[in-house]
């Protein structure tokens, strides 16, 4: 080697030790504030320190050094000083060559790393210095980075207005898959018999209680019946009446109630003509006009029947109408506004009440107007909730040992502009692609706030541990480098778990996804680069003493109070609570075992309560608490308890009217009605009503069906809108047939489950009918779009949960890479999800649409709490449970931070009349606690007891 050679590494050491620091000079502010000459203490060797060292022995000091010559972006540990001193950087000498007195030689110290390990270290200097580059440029030219990520944010919020949001609020375009029988059929079903219609139902019950076979209650409804076919208003220029509104069967409207089986009010001025007519059967108690029987589980509620099964009294009349859609298209949406209009016609008939009665009542649009309300109403919690976490984290960023320069209002409001850069950014983006808005977005805000706001505490945290004596730039970017790395783990895992997550067939639930991951991407962008760089500007305000928000003022940068006074161990009361507190605990033998055992009790909790836990659906608890349609809910559970939603048998493209065709739609009709799912009274058959006409059953006539069902006054009347004719041109029908139609009801059920069967087995009653092979005859409902949606929640649960989680699995394996530390955090997410869903059930909440939103929003905020207390307990070096109590002082201040922040708006929420947001907040505060008690007690302990070798440190950064 050229040169002398050093005697011995005290030799070079000392020698090297009198060398000046090549930045502490021109670095070191002039003045420092009380935290920063507090830090900066922190970071210089003592006169004792030295002595200490030059007592060691030579072999003592190599190891001293080598551990010293790693760095640790961590001011927090205690093993390190986050510098290169000039004897570490002896000792680092002396570590990589052997240097006798006699012979010089050079000899490679073995890596006692894996392969895997050295991998490993690869991968995090790569992201470390990629940071830690990107840093120094945001903080070297703060400006240009701000104005690069608003004209990013700007040209993709473009995509908002051009080419614009498409707004989705249609359930079967929502919630149903796209690829079940039922969209296909409804698609036949709207193709032939028009879009769906609009309802309305009122239930009369007699004041105070009471039977209702009385004539004044009759008396009552037959009024309730002439103001509804008396409402009219006025649209478009025009007077529209309730004949025009209507929806007609033959020629006469589709209403439904008792006073249809009277000719006239002297037919049911007694009680005893009333029961005599009702307990008439169909010959008797039917629609006069019509010829019909009416459905007496459907009209009279609440009966009370004698030993021969006669109706003796009741308690619920019920009146029900259908009335036409006019649906025309406003900004990309589907609306009926002369419909809505109508309907509230009819509701200012209903809440105006009738003498004598009570009212509940409901109508298509009610459903709509209480939901929206709900909601409507809590945008302001919403707004309560977001102004909180803004308060939260503006008071736990702020430096206050430093007075007014060291509030950060301004900063943290940055921050919270770069989440609304984000959703703006997402929202544009995902229009550019196509990709319809939903309701279900205006919940997504709240998630991606939480996420941006974890990110913030996040690098400020990194920021304030750093040695305040480096020169600008370089502290940021030695923050960046180790928050950037951080954050990257936990946004990486749920951009990659949500695109996982949008291979679901709901469509509504894949686009949720898709905003979501794009979200997520743009707040990692925007918080790396915007709030980088007011950080950086704010940095400079502070240096120059000037005041948060009104900068113009100069103040004094000293605390206000004692209390604020910064503390002689450098650490805040945070840290030392959960560094020395709450890590200073869990190091003990004993409590690690409890620890243990605790979490694996709750465990056991947690899958008992997924093994319970059901899947059902119930369109009333989308309904606010008070609402008139909860009232309308529970009286049609109470008194109509035999009849459920209705439903059709059609057939397609088949000859009807040959002998084949006749009697396999005869085999068809029986078969509905001896479905055990299907209320037999209420089948209404074209089929069978005809062949009693014509006194035979077989081929016939298509011009005598034709006859039957268009004659006034004719039996087969009520049928005419059930016969689909190629081409009824002056009345030729013999062109043929397209479709027919046979209707009925579902016998009443609750349960989600019951619901699914009962499609389910009707579907293959029909497919069992002697020559259906080739499903010429079908069953359809609209309510089977909402029965598909409930047959779908368990694989879709399934699917997309086990998706997401493995998507986390995949990335955090990525960016981790130690296998102990990947399987301690996996295992900690697995947990955590299994506890909200197995609690949820103890909290009375089922698996339906919402809920498994919900699922995935808490799976991806309950990745923060776990990931970075792993990766901070692998940056950090020492012993397992030094190791523990650093990552805690360290990033458990950050994630705690993180999650009250999200809890203060949770708890808001919680007095939220709307299904959603009580949802929401009923499984998010599942998450935190869940999340908090394993990111920071379980995960720590299982570190620290099966601890993976720490990162290598990256040489850029010493």
């Amino acid at each position: 080697l050229p040169g002398p050679v050093p005697t011995a590494p005290r030799a070079l050491s000392s020698r090297h030790s009198e060398l000046p620091s090549p930045n502490r000079d021109r670095c070191m502010p002039a003045v420092l504030t009380p935290r920063s000459e507090s830090r900066a203490r922190q970071y210089a060797p003592s006169t004792a320190d030295e002595a200490n060292r030059q007592s060691n022995t030579e072999e003592e000091e190599e190891e001293e050094a080598a551990d010293s010559a790693t760095f640790h972006p961590r001011g927090g540990d205690t093993t390190t000083n986050n510098k290169i001193t000039p004897e570490s950087s002896a000792s680092m000498t002396s570590s990589t060559a052997s240097v006798t007195m006699d012979k010089v030689s050079i000899k490679a110290v073995p890596d006692e790393r894996s392969v895997f390990e050295r991998f490993a270290d690869n991968v995090n200097h790569a992201l470390t210095g990629g940071f830690f580059r990107l840093g120094y440029g945001v903080a070297k030219n703060p400006y240009k980075y701000a104005l690069g990520s608003f004209l990013v944010c700007l040209m993709l919020t473009v995509g908002i207005f051009a080419p614009g949001l498409t707004n989705e609020n249609r359930s079967e375009k929502l919630w149903v898959p796209s690829d079940t029988q039922a969209q296909d059929d409804n698609k036949y079903v709207s193709q032939f018999y028009g879009a769906e219609t609009r309802f309305g139902e009122v239930i009369v019950k007699k004041a105070g209680g009471g039977d209702v076979l009385d004539p004044a209650v009759f008396a009552a409804v037959d009024t309730l019946v002439e103001r509804i076919e008396a409402t009219s208003m006025q649209w478009e220029g025009a007077t529209i009446g309730w004949q025009d509104q209507c929806l007609k069967i033959g020629a006469t409207c589709a209403i439904s109630h008792p006073i249809q089986a009277f000719a006239s009010a002297a037919d049911y001025d007694t009680r005893d003509e009333i029961v005599q007519t009702v307990n008439g059967g169909a010959g008797v108690y039917k629609n006069l006009a019509t010829g019909q029987p009416l459905n007496l589980d459907g009209t009279i509620g609440g009966q009370v029947l004698d030993a021969n099964g006669a109706v003796t009294s009741a308690s619920a009349i019920r009146v029900g109408f259908l009335t036409k859609t006019h649906e025309t298209i406003v900004d990309g949406e589907k609306v009926d506004e002369r419909g809505d209009e109508f309907e509230r016609k009819l509701l200012d008939v209903f809440e105006a009440g009738i003498p004598g009665v009570e009212l509940t009542f409901i109508v298509s649009r009610s459903f709509g107007d209480e939901f929206g309300a709900a909601i409507q109403s809590d945008l302001v919690l919403l707004q309560a909730a977001f102004m909180l976490i803004l308060a939260y984290a503006a008071l736990m960023l702020s430096r206050w040992d430093e007075g007014c320069v060291g509030s950060r209002v301004a900063v943290t409001f940055s921050g919270v502009v770069a989440v609304g850069m984000a959703i703006a950014a997402s929202y544009g983006f995902c229009s550019y692609i196509g990709l319809f808005f939903s309701p279900l977005m205006n919940v997504l805000p709240f998630l991606l706030l939480g996420i941006g706001v974890d990110d913030m505490f996040v690098i400020m945290n990194q920021y304030d541990h750093m040695d305040p004596t480096l020169d600008p730039a370089t502290r940021i970017g030695k923050a960046l480098a180790s928050a950037g790395a951080s954050i990257l783990v936990t946004s990486a895992t749920d951009v990659f778990a949500f695109l996982v997550g949008s291979n679901t067939t709901l469509p509504a639930l894949r686009n949720f996804c898709f905003y979501a991951s794009f979200g997520i991407l743009f707040i990692f962008a925007f918080m790396v680069t915007w709030f980088v760089a007011f950080l950086v500007l704010d940095e400079r305000r502070r240096a120059r003493s000037q005041g948060d928000v009104i900068c113009c003022f100069v103040t004094k940068n000293q605390a206000c109070c004692a209390c604020c006074a910064p503390r002689e161990d450098k650490r805040t009361r945070m840290e030392r609570a959960f560094g020395e507190g709450l890590g200073g605990q869990l190091v003990k033998p004993w409590v690690k075992g409890a620890v243990c055992v605790g979490f694996a009790a709750i465990a056991v909790g947690g899958f008992i309560g997924c093994s319970k836990l059901e899947i059902d659906a119930d369109v009333n608890d989308f309904i606010p608490a008070g609402s008139y349609v909860k009232d309308w809910f529970a009286d049609t559970n109470t008194y109509f308890a035999k009849l459920g939603d209705p439903i059709a048998v059609y057939s397609r493209a088949m000859d009807v009217h040959t002998a084949d065709g006749a009697a396999l739609m005869l085999a068809a009709s029986l078969a509905f009605e001896a479905n055990p799912y299907v209320a037999e009274s209420s089948v209404s058959s074209w089929i069978e009503s005809f062949n009693a006409h014509r006194g035979a059953t077989g081929a016939f006539a298509l011009a005598d069906l034709h006859a039957w069902t268009t004659t006034v006054g004719s039996s087969g009347m009520p049928f005419k809108g059930d016969i689909v004719w190629r081409n009824e041109t002056n009345n030729v029908p013999n062109e043929g047939i397209i479709s027919t139609r046979m209707r009925g009801n579902h016998v009443k059920s609750y349960k989600s489950d019951d619901k699914v069967k009962s499609m389910d087995s009707l579907r293959d009653s029909l497919e069992a009918v002697p020559g259906n092979g080739a499903g010429d005859v079908f069953a359809f409902s609209d309510s089977w779009l909402s029965y598909e949606q409930y047959k779908s929640i368990a694989s879709e649960a399934t699917r997309n949960i086990s998706s997401t989680m493995a998507g986390m699995v995949v990335i955090i394996a990525i960016l981790l890479i130690s296998p102990k530390a990947v399987l301690i955090v996996c295992l900690c997410l697995c947990l955590i999800i299994i506890n909200i869903m197995g609690y949820m059930h103890f909290w009375g909440q089922t698996l339906d649409s919402v809920t498994i939103i919900m699922l995935i929003i808490a799976l991806g905020l309950s990745v923060d709490y776990s990931a970075h207390i792993g990766r901070a307990f692998m940056e950090h070096r020492g012993t397992p449970d030094e190791r523990l109590k650093n990552s805690l002082a360290d990033m458990g201040v950050a994630v705690f931070n993180g999650a009250i922040s999200t809890f203060l708006a949770v708890i808001v929420l919680s007095s939220s009349k709307s299904y959603v947001f009580v949802t929401f907040f009923r499984q998010l505060f599942l998450c935190i606690v869940f999340g908090l008690g394993h990111g920071l007690v379980l995960l720590p302990v299982l570190m620290s007891l099966f601890p993976p070798k720490p990162f290598d440190a990256p040489a850029h950064l010493q």
